[in-house]
């Protein structure tokens, strides 16, 4: 036994260090900026905990290292330690948020240097992980502290009253169009209109494979389609299955496959509940857990109207067009879908108070809110005669429960100037 242990520790020791290779003094290579990056380098000013939150594999860690970066410039390599709490070798803490120090205590025994900058990633996988954050962010043990989660309650639970007002928390996405189109060299107005084909090329990848970063730089089709398998497995198994012990998995996966099957489609938890042959508290359920893991967003029917059967009207989106294609490689076909999907997800990336849709009167696909204002904004891949009346009285319903500042109809590549309704191509709306 006591054999095992000192392997067991040599192993922690060995993985410690394999997870801060910045302690030799270089820094992490090819990292391709990101928007929210410059907010993380302020916060670095104050002393409140970082939070990263969203779904695993769109560069949280990333931007960890982008960030240990930016501290090598002032301060010792050593005294930045990074753990990655997912790693199957940190088990014996994962019931045991005590056992926090110990990898701190082990790893400031390694370099000879005290730990100032705590990185812990994906932290949600030790249970009660507050009350170590709290302490050591409480006692000033470190001079700042940064996390990840790839659960969106992770902050909602009974401890996590406990951080209040000691934390600052920014959402990370999969890439933006935006970031795409600038890693590609589009930085201008001008080379967006200049380079047309180019960022249409761009979309349509988008479309078919998603925006995660390490599809994104990828180019072989079969190494993409691989790697999406493997993030969609992860997620569901880790942040779904394991995580919430799920027993009955053949109805979770039957109702995660027929809500991806079904993207944007106005359903209810009872109607869902019975296409996949479950009790309606079930579904809500299921649909609860994975719009916590952030693999489907479950988008409610703007309405100032308290009535039941608007209240009860939901629509579901993924997180991201490449888990559409790493389920089913034939959605391809409903390019309608996907340009839908990828929207909200853009929608998302711009930080709105609020996404709704609105299906009382007529049906409008989105209605975003910012402060006070609120957007209408209608989706239609190609305008056509026989579908422009219904995508431009789309908006009739929603202006009769609230002014709207801007009316979009955002379209694949078609654009026109109206009065008060802009068409406008989905490549040009999101630069």
């Amino acid at each position: 036994m006591q054999k095992n242990q000192e392997l067991n520790f040599l192993d922690m020791e060995q993985t410690i260090i394999n997870q801060n290779p910045h302690w030799t003094g270089k820094k992490y290579q090819n990292l391709q900026q990101r928007t929210v990056f410059e907010a993380l380098k302020t916060n670095l000013q104050t002393k409140h905990i970082q939070i990263l939150t969203g779904i695993r594999r769109s560069g949280k860690s990333s931007l960890f290292a982008m960030l240990i970066n930016e501290l090598i410039k002032e301060n010792k390599p050593k005294s930045i330690l990074k753990l990655n709490l997912d790693n199957p070798l940190f088990f014996e803490i994962w019931d045991n948020p005590a056992s926090l120090y110990k990898l701190v205590e082990t790893a400031e025994k390694i370099t000879g240097e005290k730990v100032e900058y705590l990185f812990l990633d994906e932290v949600q996988v030790v249970k009660d992980w507050e009350i170590f954050v709290k302490s050591v962010y409480d006692t000033e043990t470190f001079k700042k502290i940064f996390v990840t989660g790839s659960n969106s309650s992770f902050l909602q639970n009974e401890y996590s009253s406990f951080l209040s007002g000691r934390y600052l928390a920014n959402a990370v996405f999969p890439y933006s169009f935006n970031e795409i189109l600038r890693h590609s060299g589009i930085y201008s107005y001008f080379d967006l209109v200049n380079h047309t084909p180019k960022v249409v090329q761009q979309l349509d990848m988008c479309l078919e494979w998603g925006c995660f970063p390490e599809i994104v730089s990828s180019k072989n089709k079969e190494i993409k389609a691989s790697l999406l398998n493997s993030y969609f497995d992860s997620i569901v198994m880790k942040d779904c299955i394991s995580r919430y012990q799920i027993a009955d998995v053949a109805t979770f996966k039957k109702l995660l496959l027929y809500a991806i099957s079904n993207i944007g489609a106005v359903f209810s938890y009872k109607s869902l509940a019975t296409a996949v042959g479950t009790n309606e508290n079930t579904a809500k359920k299921y649909i609860n857990i994975l719009d916590d893991s952030y693999i489907l967003d479950d988008v409610s029917n703007f309405s100032f109207s308290l009535k039941e059967n608007v209240r009860n009207s939901h629509k579901l989106y993924v997180a991201d067009n490449g888990i559409i294609n790493a389920v089913s490689y034939r959605f391809w076909d409903n390019k309608a879908k996907l340009l839908e999907n990828f929207i909200f997800n853009e929608l998302q990336k711009q930080q709105y108070d609020e996404i709704t849709f609105a299906n009382s009167v007529g049906e409008c696909d989105f209605v975003v809110k910012k402060g006070f204002e609120y957007e209408a904004i209608q989706v239609c891949y190609e305008l056509t005669p026989e579908n422009s009346k219904r995508e431009f009285s789309g908006f009739d319903s929603i202006e009769k429960e609230v002014k709207l500042s801007k009316k979009t109809i955002i379209t694949y590549n078609q654009e026109q100037h109206g009065k008060d309704i802009e068409v406008v191509p989905v490549w040009k709306c999101f630069f």
